[in-house]
């Protein structure tokens, strides 16, 4: 038997093994599959994006237990542009975008999140970064915002909570749409029954200090005076967020426009032509 087919049977002994174990330790099996939650996977950048976050100036920002790792690129200009990656990435997955944002003479600040990329280590949920990014962009006042995947969640909730925060630009490099949809992914991954299920819920709910229903793009993004423009870019190709949810956002987000791309995955797309040549046209107007 080769190694995928031990590695399979391997997972289907596991989940066979935690669909009878909930029944018996439903509090045990919600607090696994929390701490799943609660610690991503540190993706390991290629030698090019090693390279671009070697040129950065970089700084330590102490957050609660965090050390985080706050980036800068460019000159000392009022033309700010902020980066936000989504969970499980970093500011390296930026790195071509970075390079088109200084060719258009943008001084260019990023963070990796708590457990995320080279800040440091620890227990983590999706919606803390949001609480990080609140004082930096009433600091910083960018005018344009590039977030990626559940970045984008992340600053939606920044704008919503902070009327004062004013963006000229933001393009959101695909984005989820609610965070059902995760709670789903999670139930189908192990299969959850319906009382591990909502204590996961309720778990969640008290990270994100919000009713789960509420935990949505649509709803975040349905009010947002203070953008003023908004490109929503996401490929038909992309497996770990399908694109439906990206279509539903930006009809309820009155000052975006949808760009469908081909044949990107939800990581590639950052670094695609495509993408890198619409953000030049945008910049350059």
């Amino acid at each position: 038997m080769g190694l995928t087919k031990k590695s399979k049977l391997l997972a289907m002994v596991m989940k066979k093994s935690l669909t009878y174990l909930q029944y018996i330790f439903p509090d045990l099996i919600t607090n696994k599959i929390y701490q799943y939650l609660s610690y991503p996977r540190v993706r390991k950048l290629r030698e090019s994006e090693e390279k671009v976050i070697s040129l950065a100036v970089t700084e330590g920002v102490i957050y609660k237990d965090f050390s985080l790792m706050r980036y800068e690129w460019g000159s000392h200009n009022d033309k700010i542009a902020f980066l936000v990656h989504g969970w499980e990435g970093q500011t390296g997955n930026f790195a071509s975008v970075i390079n088109i944002l200084l060719k258009n003479n943008f001084r260019v600040i990023s963070f990796d999140a708590p457990s995320h990329g080279n800040s440091s280590k620890g227990k983590t949920n999706m919606f803390e970064f949001s609480s990080i990014l609140i004082s930096h962009f009433i600091k910083e006042k960018p005018e344009l915002v590039i977030s990626h995947s559940f970045g984008s969640v992340n600053v939606a909730r920044v704008l919503r909570i902070c009327p004062e925060i004013n963006i000229k630009l933001w393009f959101l490099v695909t984005t989820p749409n609610n965070f059902k949809s995760r709670i789903k992914e999670m139930s189908t991954k192990f299969s959850l029954n319906h009382n591990v299920k909502k204590k996961l819920i309720a778990r969640i709910e008290n990270d994100a200090k919000e009713n789960i229903d509420d935990l949505n793009m649509i709803n975040y993004c349905s009010n947002l005076p203070t953008v003023e423009k908004a490109f929503i870019i996401h490929s038909k190709s992309d497996k770990i967020l399908p694109i439906d949810g990206a279509r539903e956002v930006s009809q309820s987000f009155k000052q975006s426009e949808m760009i469908e791309l081909d044949n990107y995955g939800h990581y590639s797309i950052l670094g695609s032509e495509e993408l890198l040549s619409f953000l030049n046209i945008q910049l350059s107007k």
